[in-house]
C-alpha cells in the first residue's frame, strides 16, 4: 500500500519547546513529538510486530507495537471504528478527534493533554496480526479503518483520579490539572472511570491526561456510575488559559465540523487527505463518493460555544475563580 507523501514534516523543525518540556524538549510521557506522530500515524505504512489487549475497556481496543520503513518502532493503541457507520455511543473516533483539536486552544504541544491520533486504514493483510478473519470496515472499501493513538510512557491510573490536598499544596499539579479540567468542561467528558483518566509517574512533574474521549460532545447515554468531568471541579483556573479560551473565534469553532478526512484509493483503501468543506452539518461522519469525513455536528458545536461562552460569564463575574 503506497501512502500520500506526509504534511506534516516541515513542522518538525519549528516545533515550539516550553520550559516545561522535558529534557530532550518533548512533551512529557510522549516518545517523540506530536507533530511527527501525526504524520506518522495518518500517512505512513507500518507493520504490525506485536498485539496485546489494552485494558479493560469494552471498545476492543488493542496495544500494538508497530515498527516503521526507518525502522522506528512504537507502542500505539488501536481502536477500530464500528463497522458500517464509523460512529458509536462508546466508540466515538471523530469525537477523539475534536478534543485532540479542542487541546489546542488551550496549550502549547508540549503540553498536550490528549494522545496524539489519528485515522488510519489497514489493508486485510496487514490487519492480520490483529484478526486474521476481519472484513473491511465500510462498504465499498477494502481496508480495516481504525485509529491509532500514542501509547503513553510512565502513567498511572490513581483512585481517585483527583488529590484536592496535593492541588492545594502542589503548584505544577494544580496548573497541569486546571488545565485538564477546563478541557474535559468544555468537550463534555462523561467516562470518567479508572483508566479513562492518567497521571504521570514523575512526582516532579505531574502531568494529567485524558486518554478516551469517545463519551463527549452532549452524549446520551453517558456514565453516571463515576465522577464525570464535565464540569469545573478543581478550586480555581489558569487566567493564562482562560484567556487564551477568549480567542477562539468563529474560524476555530467552525473548524471543528471537519477534523479529519479520508479519501478511498483506487484499490478501496482509504487516505487520509486534505480537510475539505463540510459535506452535511447536521451529521458526524458523513460519506460522499470515496470519501469519508469526520467532524462534529452544528448543534455539538453551538454547545461547545454555549459552555464556552457560560464559563466566561462566571469568570467575569467573579462566579469562577482564576489565578
Amino acid at each position: 500500500m503506497t501512502k500520500l507523501p506526509s504534511v506534516f514534516v516541515g513542522l518538525l523543525s519549528i516545533l515550539a519547546i516550553s520550559s516545561a518540556a522535558g529534557a530532550d524538549g518533548l512533551p512529557r510521557n510522549w516518545p517523540m513529538a506530536p507533530a511527527e506522530l501525526e504524520a506518522r500515524f495518518a500517512q505512513q505504512d507500518f507493520r504490525i510486530l506485536e498485539v496485546k489487549g489494552a485494558g479493560s475497556g469494552v471498545t476492543g481496543a488493542s496495544k500494538l507495537k508497530i515498527q516503521y520503513p526507518d525502522g522506528k518502532v512504537l507502542k500505539v493503541k488501536w481502536k477500530a471504528v464500528p463497522p458500517k457507520t464509523a460512529d458509536g455511543w462508546n466508540n466515538s473516533p471523530r469525537k477523539e478527534l475534536a478534543a485532540y483539536e479542542i487541546q489546542r486552544w488551550l496549550v502549547d504541544e508540549n503540553d498536550f493533554m490528549v494522545p496524539t491520533l489519528a485515522p488510519h486504514c489497514l489493508t486485510m493483510e496487514e490487519y492480520k496480526p490483529i484478526s486474521a478473519t476481519a472484513k473491511p470496515s465500510l462498504s465499498k472499501s477494502s481496508c480495516a479503518l481504525g485509529v491509532v493513538a500514542v501509547w503513553l510512557d510512565d502513567v498511572t491510573a490513581p483512585k481517585p483520579f483527583y488529590d484536592a490536598k496535593r492541588f492545594a499544596r502542589d503548584p505544577l499539579y494544580a496548573r497541569y490539572m486546571a488545565d485538564f479540567n477546563l478541557l474535559t468542561y468544555l468537550v463534555d467528558h462523561r467516562d470518567g472511570r479508572q483508566g479513562n483518566l492518567l497521571l504521570s509517574t514523575d512526582a516532579a512533574d505531574p502531568r494529567v491526561y485524558a486518554v478516551d474521549n469517545g463519551i463527549a460532545f452532549e452524549p446520551l447515554p453517558w456514565n453516571f456510575l463515576v465522577p464525570n468531568w464535565n464540569k469545573i471541579r478543581v478550586p480555581w483556573l489558569r487566567r493564562e488559559t482562560v484567556e487564551r479560551l477568549r480567542k477562539v473565534d468563529k474560524d476555530k469553532l467552525d473548524a471543528l465540523g471537519v477534523v479529519a478526512e479520508l479519501e478511498a484509493d483506487a484499490s478501496g483503501v482509504y487516505q487520509v487527505v486534505a480537510k475539505g468543506p463540510n459535506i452535511d452539518d447536521d451529521i458526524g461522519v458523513r460519506r460522499r463518493d470515496n470519501r469519508i469525513q469526520f467532524g462534529l455536528t452544528e448543534d455539538e458545536i453551538e454547545e461547545v460555544q454555549e459552555r464556552i461562552k457560560s464559563l466566561l460569564k462566571k469568570v467575569d463575574s467573579g462566579k469562577q475563580p482564576v489565578r
